[in-house]
C-alpha cells in the first residue's frame, strides 16, 4: 500500500505545529519559527543587494564621496530591513512588547562587549561627514605614510608607498594627530638641503640652486622655487632649495628628490661649487725638511686636473646690462629668484615685431636670430650668455624687431608682473634702477625717437623731457 503524500505533509505540519515556544507571553510554534527564520534569511539577502544597488548605482549621482556613500547606503538598507523584520515577527504572532525587557539586557550585554566596534562607527560616521579625511588624500599617521584608499564606517585603508596596505581603527585616527597633505592645498612645499664648502659665493649658490629647480621634473613654476641661506655649519654654508609640487605628486616625493639632487650636483660641478663634507686638514710647514730627514725624496706635485668647464653665469649676464651693472650681490640675488626658464624648439618665434615688450631673456643654451619681417632681413644672431629684451621691459615699449629660435635653446625669462613685484618689497632697488637709466640717456633717447618715427607715442608724451618720460613710464609699469 503505498504512502499518501498529502498525509504525510500533515502529520509533519502537525508534528512542528506541536512543538512550541514561549517568547514572554506569546506562544511560537517550531513551524512559525523556521517560517521567521527563512524570512530573515531572506531580508538579510535583499537588503544585501539593496545596499550594492544604493552605493554603485541610484547615489552615484547624487553623492560624489564614495565613502559618503556607503554609510548613507548602510543607514537606509540595513534600518529598512530591520523594519521589515520587525513587521514580520509582528505578522508571526510574536508580542514585541513582551521582547523589550529581554531585548533590553540583551543589548546592555552586548553594548559592555562591542565598545570598541560602537566607537569605531561614530569615528568613522564622523569622518565621513566632516570629509577631513578623503579617499586618495596623502595622510601621515605615526609611522603610517601613504595614500587613502577606503574609508568604510568602522576602518580606514591605507596603500603604503611599497604597495601594502594598513587597515586603521577610525577610533585610533579620531584620537591621534593626523597630516592631511591634500586637506584643502593642491601644492606641497619640498625642502632639499646642500650644503657647500666655505668660501663659495653664495650668488652663484643661488642661481645654480634655482637652475636645478627649474629643470627638474614635476616641479611647479608657480609658487616659484625659492634658496633659503640656513646657517653657517661647521664645515659647510647650508642653503635650503624650497621647490613645490602638486598635492597628488607627493607620494613620489623620494623620487622628485632624487632627481633634483642629481641636477644639483651636475651643476655645481659645472660651476664649480664644492659640495662640502666633514674633513679636516693637516698643513706641514717644512715638508722637505721633514723628507731629508726620513732620506726620501719629496713627492711630486699632483698634477692640476682640467676643470670642468663652468655654465653660463646669469649673474654675470645681468650685470652685463647697463641697467644692472651697479647692482650689490643681493639684488643680483632677487633677480635670480624671479625669473623662469623657457624653451623653444627649432624655428619657434619668441616674439615679433611690436609685441608688447613685458619680458626680458638671457641665453643659456643654442642661439637665436634677431629679424626684421617688413624687410625680410636678419639683424644679428645671438649665442649664449646674451641678453636681449631688457629696455623694452623697464619701459614697456612694443618690440622693435621679432626673434626666432635657430636650434632649441633654453632661456633664462625674467618678467614684468614679477619684476614689479620685486621694486614694490623694495624702494632701494627702484632708486639704483633709476640711477641707471640717468646714466645712458644716449639709448634712451634713441628709443624714445624710434617710438616717435613709428607713431608709437602721442604728441604730448614726444614733447616730455627725456628723464620724465622715463619716469612716467616706470611709474604706470611699476608703480614708481
Amino acid at each position: 500500500m503505498g504512502i499518501d503524500l498529502n498525509d504525510w505533509l500533515r502529520q509533519i505540519r502537525e508534528i512542528f505545529s506541536s512543538i512550541r515556544f514561549e517568547l514572554g507571553s506569546s506562544h511560537l510554534s517550531l513551524g512559525a519559527l523556521l517560517q521567521t527564520l527563512l524570512y530573515l534569511l531572506l531580508i538579510y539577502v535583499l537588503t544585501y543587494y539593496f545596499n550594492e544597488f544604493l552605493k554603485k548605482r541610484l547615489l552615484t549621482g547624487f553623492i560624489l564621496e564614495k565613502g559618503v556613500r556607503a554609510i548613507v547606503a548602510n543607514a537606509v538598507s540595513y534600518s529598512a530591513g530591520f523594519l521589515i523584520f520587525l513587521i514580520v515577527l509582528q505578522t508571526s504572532g510574536v508580542n514585541l512588547s513582551s521582547l523589550a525587557v529581554l531585548g533590553g539586557a540583551l543589548g546592555f550585554g552586548i553594548g559592555l562587549g562591542l565598545q570598541d566596534l560602537t566607537r569605531n562607527l561614530v569615528s568613522g560616521f564622523t569622518l565621513l561627514v566632516e570629509r577631513k579625511v578623503k579617499i586618495g588624500d596623502f595622510v601621515e599617521f605615526g609611522d603610517v605614510k601613504g595614500y587613502v584608499r577606503e574609508v568604510s564606517p568602522r576602518t580606514l585603508v591605507v596603500k603604503l608607498i611599497d604597495g601594502s596596505s594598513v587597515i586603521i581603527p577610525n577610533s585610533k585616527l579620531m584620537e591621534s594627530q593626523v597630516i592631511n597633505y591634500y586637506y584643502e592645498t593642491e601644492v606641497v612645499r619640498l625642502t632639499l638641503t646642500v650644503g657647500v664648502a666655505y668660501g663659495s659665493d653664495p650668488v652663484r649658490v643661488t642661481e645654480t640652486l634655482l637652475l636645478a629647480a627649474y629643470g627638474a621634473e614635476r616641479i611647479l613654476q608657480k609658487p616659484r622655487a625659492e634658496v633659503i641661506f640656513a646657517e653657517f655649519g661647521d664645515n659647510a654654508l647650508i642653503f635650503e632649495l624650497w621647490v613645490w609640487v602638486r598635492a597628488t605628486d607627493y607620494g613620489d616625493r623620494f623620487q622628485i628628490l632624487s632627481s633634483l639632487r642629481f641636477l644639483v650636483d651636475y651643476y655645481c660641478r659645472q660651476n664649480e661649487i664644492t659640495i662640502a663634507f666633514p674633513q679636516r686638514d693637516l698643513w706641514l710647514k717644512n715638508p722637505e725638511a721633514i723628507a731629508q730627514a726620513l732620506g726620501r725624496e719629496p713627492a711630486p706635485a699632483a698634477p692640476v686636473s682640467k676643470p670642468i668647464s663652468p655654465q653660463i653665469s646669469l649673474a654675470k649676464s645681468l650685470q652685463s646690462i647697463p641697467y644692472f651693472e651697479d647692482l650689490n650681490e643681493l639684488e643680483l640675488r632677487q633677480l635670480l629668484e624671479i625669473g623662469q626658464l623657457q624653451t623653444l624648439s627649432p624655428q619657434e618665434i619668441l616674439f615679433r615685431e611690436c609685441d608688447p615688450g613685458d619680458a626680458l631673456y638671457i641665453i643659456l643654451s643654442g642661439r637665436v636670430e634677431v629679424y626684421t619681417e617688413k624687410l625680410n632681413r636678419v639683424l644679428r644672431e645671438l649665442a649664449p650668455g646674451e641678453v636681449f629684451g631688457e629696455l623694452a621691459l623697464l619701459l614697456g615699449t612694443p618690440r622693435s624687431a621679432s626673434v626666432r629660435a635657430m636650434e632649441k635653446t633654453l632661456l633664462f625669462a625674467i618678467r614684468q608682473g614679477h619684476l614689479e613685484r620685486l621694486l614694490r618689497r623694495h624702494p632701494d632697488f627702484q632708486a639704483d634702477l633709476l640711477q641707471a637709466l640717468e646714466r645712458h640717456q644716449e639709448e634712451l633717447g634713441r628709443r624714445k625717437q624710434e617710438l616717435i618715427d613709428k607713431g608709437l607715442i602721442c604728441e604730448t608724451e614726444a614733447e616730455t623731457g627725456l628723464m620724465t618720460w622715463v619716469q612716467e613710464r616706470l611709474k604706470s609699469l611699476f608703480n614708481f
